[in-house]
């Protein structure tokens, strides 16, 4: 999981970088009664000629109620729901508008997760690290065998546990207690 990626000790977040498509930033990853499914945000850039994280927006078609519906049908029954609920329906019409800032968007989510798991979010640096100090998690391909430890899942009586979902199917199935749960980054092959 990314929050365990971002207790690293000099962990940070460079929000100088280009936007890649297709990446997993604008999306959510949950489960619903038939498996996988992703809620994705619809971005475009301000201005043509730049890709930097500053100037990615929401389009006209993004919605807070496209991600709080989809949260309701499918996580309503996880037993941690209704306390967090709040909070991700102010953030939701806080930030999910036509022409809101995404980065304003991300960062406020991690911000406020990393405190619902009882730590520090990570510094922002501007300033794209180089050389062999550092450890990249940008690229999507980093994270295709990346599992996290089995937690109770709502739909896993007929789906089984499904891996890679986002933190918010953590804290929605254990709560306080998603803090205790053992990462398994950097460990291929996870099943």
């Amino acid at each position: 999981m990314w929050f365990d990626l971002a207790r690293r000790d000099q962990a940070k977040i460079c929000i100088h970088e280009h936007y890649v498509k297709q990446s997993l930033r604008n999306r959510v990853a949950l489960v619903h009664s038939q498996g996988p499914t992703e809620v994705t945000f619809p971005v475009h850039r301000r201005g043509a000629e730049s890709r930097r994280l500053h100037d990615i927006v929401f389009t006209d078609t993004v919605h807070p109620e496209r991600l709080l519906k989809v949260l309701r049908t499918n996580c309503g029954r996880a037993p941690f729901f209704e306390h967090y609920f709040p909070d991700i329906d102010a953030w939701a019409h806080g930030h999910l508008n036509p022409g809101k800032p995404w980065l304003d968007a991300a960062l406020a989510s991690t911000t406020w997760a990393c405190e619902a798991l009882g730590m520090g979010h990570p510094t922002c640096t501007d300033a794209f690290e180089s050389g062999d100090n550092w450890d990249d998690w940008r690229p999507k391909s980093r994270w295709k065998n990346v599992g996290s430890a089995r937690y109770p899942q709502v739909f896993e009586d007929r789906l089984g546990f499904v891996q890679g979902r986002s933190v918010l199917d953590v804290l929605f199935h254990l709560g306080p207690e998603a803090t205790s749960l053992p990462s398994r980054h950097g460990h291929p092959n996870v099943a």
